[in-house]
């Protein structure tokens, strides 16, 4: 179990090597691992979420794979 304090803590900025240096429980649910969430690692997206100076709006996550996760925007100057 994860304690209080391990989850304010940041994580690191390399990716764990084995289970016993991941700070959560493994899931087996069609999700990316949260330890990928770090410096250098993925970048949190949430809904509505606008980008590029205000021309992308992200809609909804399309999917996730081994190298990326896919996101539906919608380019409001292609109006």
């Amino acid at each position: 179990m994860t304690s209080t304090d391990d989850l304010l803590t940041p994580p690191p900025s390399q990716k764990p090597m084995t289970a016993a240096d991941f700070r959560f429980e493994i899931m087996h649910a069609s999700t990316e691992w949260i330890e990928a969430y770090r410096p250098g690692g993925d970048h949190p997206v949430h809904i509505g979420d606008v980008h590029h100076e205000g021309r992308y709006q992200v809609i909804k996550k399309l999917g996730y794979g081994s190298f990326s996760t896919v996101w539906l925007a919608y380019d409001t100057r292609s109006v």
